[in-house]
């Protein structure tokens, strides 16, 4: 093949218009290149993302277990009060002169005072 046969065999293998070659062979698969700084960045990116999810929720187990406690905490305040508002209505029961002077006359045998036991003091 001569010179200019070939030039004319390469001109027409390639586009005229943009004088790429026209060729139907297979691209080679590319390698994804990755640099150690970037795999790097990469596993500190998702350990912080794992943290942060840790953290969240932790923090939403610990707001559960503070509102189950909170919860305990008002029934058992409830039960106190309840005592309390009992034990102040036995106290005034047994304060009552009344309840006094029945004790004083049945556990004790007392007797109302006679006249001759009354001292007024000036």
């Amino acid at each position: 093949m001569t010179r200019p046969d070939s030039l004319l065999k390469m001109m027409n293998s390639r586009n005229a218009a943009s004088g790429v070659r026209m060729g139907n062979a297979k691209s080679k698969p590319s390698r994804l290149h990755v640099t150690r700084r970037q795999v790097v960045m990469t596993l500190m990116m998702l350990i912080c993302f794992m943290g942060t999810g840790i953290g969240y929720v932790w923090s939403n187990f610990e707001r559960t277990q503070i509102g189950y406690n909170l919860s305990q905490l008002k029934k058992e305040e409830m039960r106190f009060q309840e005592i309390n508002r009992k034990l102040k209505l036995e106290l005034a029961t047994l304060k009552s002169p009344q309840n006094l002077e029945h004790l004083a006359i049945q556990q004790l045998g007392l007797s109302p005072p006679k006249p001759e036991q009354i001292i007024l003091l000036p």
